[in-house]
């Protein structure tokens, strides 16, 4: 006879198991976090920009969850739209987008960023800076790069770059259902395993 309970439990399991790698092939949403404590006090401003190769294949990079001591509206030239805190949807298009976003310095500025890409051969950079009216703040130009690597193996397609005197972090965080479905995995495996147990 069938044994619906044993037979549904492992089907679950497949198919957590399944849907879980193929989320994990997708690529992670990033945390960025700029502390400005360091930097004193006064008007600057935060860049965002994504920049295609020439011969970049299409690109997007989606910012959302923009925090922090924001002056107005932001800045946007080329291939950006959206309004604070987001979503600001940037494309590599003619030449990629910029945001430059008016703030005040002494506090914590934080955002999300997630990307999709098409294959191809040659990448595309997501970066970002402070600066004043007179020079860059915090590093001699960018704080942070994310370079996207379409050609890379899956899982290595995003090389995250900082130099020395960065002043925050870079956080890769899973896609909420990338963790509900190894969740439901672990679960149905629990409820597979159980019968077992009391059967020795």
């Amino acid at each position: 006879m069938l044994d619906f309970k044993h037979t549904f439990s492992r089907l679950a399991i497949a198919a957590a198991m399944i849907g879980a790698c193929a989320q994990a092939a997708a690529m992670p949403i990033y945390h960025v976090d700029v502390d400005t404590a360091s930097l004193g006090t006064g008007p600057a401003f935060l860049d965002l920009y994504f920049l295609g190769l020439d011969g970049a294949p299409a690109a997007t990079a989606t910012v959302w969850n923009l925090n922090g001591a924001l002056a107005g509206a932001p800045d946007l030239t080329g291939a950006v739209t959206g309004g604070t805190p987001g979503p600001f949807t940037f494309t590599n298009a003619a030449g990629g987008g910029e945001l430059v976003q008016g703030i005040q310095l002494g506090g914590k500025f934080s955002f999300d960023v997630g990307f999709t890409m098409a294959p191809g051969d040659t990448g595309t950079t997501f970066g970002w800076a402070l600066f004043d009216a007179t020079h860059y703040l915090g590093a001699d130009g960018d704080l942070g790069d994310l370079f996207l690597q379409p050609d890379a193996p899956v899982g290595n397609q995003v090389l995250v770059a900082a130099p020395a005197g960065q002043l925050g972090s870079v956080t890769a965080v899973p896609e909420p259902s990338t963790a509900a479905l190894v969740l439901a995995a672990m679960l149905a495996l629990v409820a597979w395993r159980a019968p077992a147990a009391r059967r020795r």
